[in-house]
């Protein structure tokens, strides 16, 4: 062999590995079937991870357990395998995970929720033309059309405004964590429910435990009604404060859609009565079957991030089965292109618990529901 002709060898092995490193991160088996690898940047610890990481997390098992149950991957030859890297609820950890998935070329990575970790990671997934599915309340960037946000705001939350009116409120406050960004889109959303702008907006940050100056405020002001548009703890922690500081007796509650067994965990009973608007919650039609295997597995009842990692498993498995029928692939560019008609697939209408669409652009319209705390606690719906 010639000097020459190992150096071509070479080039052309070097070529080889190149290319094999662009591919996606989808393996073959003996028996054909292409696994599909998905990235999950789960809020596994941290403060979000008991109200979204882990209840999503749990859904999103339960449904990856049914799919692979119904045969309907396996009959297309196919299988979802799911990675898992914990963001302790940290943008610098979970942009640190990000990297790692896209050094894997994964197809698509899932974030449960949290604005700032959505917001940072989004541009990063357009670039390397991987699906973003994202929790984030927040609009995303979304230059290349992969970042897609399965949070529906509007359509939920305005329902709260228009519950605070029929329920006969007139001077309706609310207090905003301002330092995350879902927040104050939250609040806003609410207002058009409402005839008139709130009474009284009080600013807090996502840091702050003690409310004694904000409470006097919100009695000056006279208010009937509150919005609590904050973490779960945080609300807990003001409806607390509210009952051991006295004169809020008749003051209507109601939060947005973050809260969630947290709240209740921390203000106990005093959180009953607080309405707040969500993407699911229990109790409807198509979802009893989900309810009782969540209960059973984990010993508790799901809440909306719950439902949400259900359906967004299923919409997942949908998506792979639209983009083999395109037949040009299953990398992420393919699966972009899948996931709007895949949200409203006959698959996901029939396996999936709730109603929401994916639109090209990236954004979900979800009807949602109303819910409150019964009193053990367990969220449900307050209207029928």
């Amino acid at each position: 062999m010639t000097f020459a002709s190992t150096q071509l060898g070479r080039r052309l092995l070097g070529i080889c590995v190149l290319a094999l490193a662009a591919l996606p991160a989808i393996s073959f088996g003996q028996s054909g079937a292409a696994a599909v690898k998905i990235g999950y940047l789960g809020n596994m610890t941290g403060r979000q991870a008991a109200s979204f990481g882990i209840p999503f997390k749990n859904g999103l098992d339960l449904a990856l357990a049914d799919i692979a149950a119904s045969g309907v991957l396996s009959n297309a030859k196919a299988s979802i395998d799911v990675q898992v890297l914990d963001t302790n609820s940290e943008v610098t950890k979970a942009v640190t995970a990000f990297n790692q998935f896209a050094r894997q070329k994964l197809p698509i990575v899932i974030s449960d929720s949290s604005s700032p970790i959505g917001q940072a990671v989004a541009p990063l997934t357009n670039d390397a033309k991987i699906v973003f599915l994202s929790g984030s309340g927040s609009v995303l960037e979304n230059k290349g059309g992969f970042a897609f946000r399965f949070t529906d705001l509007d359509t939920p939350t305005g329902s709260v405004g228009k519950y605070l009116v029929e329920k006969g409120a007139k001077r309706i406050g609310v207090v905003v964590a301002t330092d995350l960004p879902s927040f104050p889109t939250l609040a806003a959303a609410t207002i058009a429910g409402l005839p008139t702008a709130y009474v009284t907006t009080q600013n807090i940050t996502s840091k702050d435990t003690n409310f004694a100056a904000m409470l006097t405020n919100l009695k000056d002001a006279k208010i009937d009604a509150l919005v609590l548009s904050v973490l779960p703890e945080q609300a807990g922690n003001i409806i607390q404060q509210m009952s051991q500081t006295g004169g809020f007796t008749n003051v209507l509650l109601a939060g947005t859609l973050a809260t969630s067994l947290q709240t209740y965990t921390i203000a106990g009973k005093s959180a009953t009565g607080l309405v707040f608007p969500q993407v699911w919650a229990p109790g409807g039609a198509k979802s009893a079957a989900f309810e009782a295997a969540y209960k059973k597995k984990y010993a508790s009842s799901p809440t909306a991030y719950g439902a949400m990692g259900y359906q967004i498993g299923w919409i997942v498995a949908a998506a792979i089965l639209e983009a083999q029928k395109s037949g040009k692939g299953l990398d992420g560019d393919a699966l972009r292109v899948a996931i709007p008609a895949a949200s409203n697939s006959e698959l996901v209408k029939k396996n999936g618990i709730f109603e929401m669409s994916l639109s090209a652009k990236g954004e979900a319209t979800s009807p949602g529901a109303l819910a409150t705390f019964a009193e053990n606690g367990d969220i449900v719906r307050a209207t029928k």
